[in-house]
Formats: structure tokens, sequence, C-alpha cells
């Protein structure tokens, strides 16, 4: 960082102090992120993480009424069109309710609203990032308090058993951030503590879907690396993961590690997501052009794909976001879907936003065993993409300049 800009940064202190009310809750929803699901059942008709999401969305709104402040950005609107898209497709599902999917889906897109239409300022940026280290450890206090085992995996059951999966994949963000804190070389015990909690809790309830989230994580990581340390930390984590493979495949070690063997995934099909997926692209491929193109409407996958697997008596969800909202946005939506993406890494990628990159990887790929596009992590991945920046939090000091509106210095060496 160069003398001019430091200079600049203090001059500006005092308005990079102000928080927001709405941005205190969002904190609030994002360190409860990853048991969110665990939260349910503790209000009959909701949970606790959706009435903290309309919370914030009621007061985020209130301050912009307030305030008249917001802002637009044109990358944002494939973002907005996917989901009204999506959401407009209920008209033509005729068995569509304001049931808990289609209910999740509206907020998410309403949080994601919220968020990218305000700014931020470096402390509200701060409060965000504490509430992600948060997340780890109050997710680490609920797998020693709340946790069970079965069949070796570990479920977290606090007012409703969430699935592991879920549990896992939702830690995906918070892990992106300590990988991105690594490269500042700051707090790096913190850092390495918590990667080490994810991913301790990743094995722990067996999640094969989730821990490829996290290597993906590590492998964009690596990836932004520059020079010759690149190619030794990918050597490294080449070298760990045959390891580990090689144990999981002849069970060496604990019992738990045999589930992440290759033969155990493709005898298992994936706990059984592959007859789902295979069931799903064969309605697909006998449906008339127009269903096709638009999709059979939002929550109507598991009645109109209607698969049952042997032994059960109930028709199964997708576990896959990019089929589930090809059987029901269609081409049309699946192709909003991409658009959506591809806007977000292109804001990223523009702002030099390590996070928001490797917190949307974590999203898509996690979206490859689960229906994340109804889960919360969607709004929160799209929040790191959309508002972080880079911040020396080391000066970010509470001080009274008599003049904080003053031409910063580096624009009046120009002069």
């Amino acid at each position: 960082m160069s003398l001019g800009s430091v200079i600049f940064r203090k001059e500006i202190t005092i308005k990079d102090m102000s928080v927001k009310y709405s941005t205190l809750i969002l904190t609030l929803y994002i360190a409860f992120l990853p048991i969110s699901t665990a939260l349910a059942g503790f209000i009959t008709s909701s949970s606790i993480q959706s009435l903290v999401a309309v919370l914030y969305i009621m007061v985020s709104f209130i301050e912009i009424l307030l305030t008249r402040k917001f802002e637009f950005n044109k990358l944002f609107i494939p973002v907005y069109v996917y989901f009204l898209f999506m959401i407009s497709t209920g008209l033509w599902n005729r068995a569509f309710a304001l049931d808990w999917y289609s209910m999740q889906f509206m907020v998410t897109f309403l949080i994601i609203v919220s968020v990218s239409i305000r700014s931020y300022s470096d402390l509200e940026l701060k409060l965000i990032g504490y509430a992600l280290y948060g997340s780890i450890f109050i997710s680490l206090l609920s797998a020693l308090c709340f946790s069970f085992f079965h069949g070796g995996r570990m479920y977290v059951e606090i007012f409703s058993l969430m699935d592991p999966n879920d549990f896992s994949g939702s830690l995906a963000i918070a892990f992106a951030l300590c990988m991105t804190e690594l490269l500042k070389k700051k707090r790096i015990i913190l850092n390495i503590v918590c990667l080490l909690i994810v991913l301790g809790i990743v094995y722990l309830s067996g999640s094969r879907g989730g821990l490829l989230t996290m290597l993906c994580i590590i492998l964009v990581w690596v990836l932004s690396i520059k020079g010759k340390t690149k190619y030794i930390v990918l050597g490294a984590m080449a070298a760990l993961l045959a390891v580990f493979l090689f144990c999981a495949e002849n069970g060496i070690g604990p019992s738990q590690i045999s589930r992440f063997s290759v033969s155990a995934l493709i005898s298992g099909g994936g706990t059984g997501r592959s007859e789902i997926w295979k069931a799903a692209m064969e309605f697909f491929v006998t449906q008339n052009p127009l269903r096709m193109l638009f999709g059979n409407g939002l929550g109507s996958f598991a009645d109109t794909v209607n698969y049952v697997a042997p032994g059960n008596d109930f028709t199964y969800e997708s576990h896959n976001m990019y089929i589930n909202t090809l059987i029901e946005g269609g081409v049309i939506g699946l192709g909003l879907l991409i658009a959506c993406f591809s806007s977000l890494y292109v804001f990223a990628f523009r702002r030099k936003n390590l996070l928001g990159i490797l917190a949307l990887t974590g999203f898509l790929i996690t979206g490859i065993s689960l229906d994340t596009q109804v889960y919360r992590t969607f709004a929160i991945a799209a929040v790191m993409a959309l508002i972080w920046h880079e911040t020396d939090l080391t000066l970010l000091k509470i001080r009274k300049d008599k003049n904080p509106d003053a031409v910063p210095r580096t624009q009046q060496d120009k002069r």
C-alpha cells in the first residue's frame, strides 16, 4: 500500500466507521447460517433464521425509504432476472403452493436485492467478517453439544434434525474467508485453526459434496498465488489428497474414512443421487418443446419427475441445483442461472475480490449435490461477491478529523 493511499484512508476513517442497523441484523443472520435448518421448529410455523431474514429485509428497506440512498449496478440485472423468471414459473405450475420451498426462494431473492443496493463502510465489512468467523465457532459448539452419530455420520439436532451435507456445505463461505485471510499473513494461527475445524466437521459429517467443495475452494485459492509457490502448494495438495484417497480406498484409519473412497461413491451412486438425476433427464427429454424451454414451474420437481426410490413411498427432490433449475425453469431458467453467476464472477474479478470468487466457487460446487438455489448460502455467496472489497483493517481507528470531507492528499498532489 502506497503512502498516498494510507493518508487517503486515514482521512476518510470517520466515514468508514458508520454502521447501519440492517447490517447488524445481517451479521446475526450470517453467524447462524450453517445451523439455520437446525433452528427450524423453534416456532411452529417458522424458524429463528427465517424471522431474522424477514427482519433484515424490512429494516433494510425502511432505511432506504428514510435516507433515500441506494445504488444500482447493471451487473446485478442477470441475478434479478433469474429470480424473477423462476418465481414467475409458478404461474404454470398447477400444484404451486406458498410452501417452504417457494417462500425460501423469494426470501433469498429479497435478501440479495436488499444487500446489492446498499453501500458498506469498512467497519461493516469488518463486522461481516467477524460474523463468518463466528459461524465456524457456533458450528463447532453445535457439533459438540447437539450432535449424535447415525451410521457413522455426525448429524446436528437443535430444534430439528439438520442434513449433514447442508451443515458442511454452509461453512464454505467462512472457509473461503479463512483462505483469503491466509494470503494477508495476519492472524495465521486463527485462520489455520478455523480451517481445521471446518475440515474436521466435513469429515465427521461424511459429506463427500462438502469435501469436494472445500477442495475446489483450496484449488482456486492456490491458482491465485503468484510465483513458484503456487506449484509447490499444488504438489503438496495433490500428494495429501492421494494419501487420503488411498487410505479411504483401503480402509486405513477410522471406519468413517471409507465413506470417502471412490469405490464407495460409485457403488452408492452418491447416496442414490445418480438415480434421481437419471430419472430427471429421462423425464426432461420426453417433454413437449414448451416445457423443455420454460420448465414445469417453481417447486414442481418432485411431482413432475415423480422418482420414488426402491423401498420408499415418497418422491425425491433433485439434490442438484442445475438439474432442478432445468426441470422447473427449463432451458431458459438454466441459461439465466449461468448468466446470473457469470455476472457475479465478472463483478468479483473486476474488484479483485478473492473472497467473492471463492464463495461463489464453493456455492457452485455445493450445488452439484444439493438444491442450493433455495438455500441461504446462495444469498450470502452473492453478498460476498457484491459488497466485499479489500480493506486494511489495521487502519480502521476512530479519530476525529477536523475536516473529514477534505480533498484527499493524493488528489491534492495531482493538482
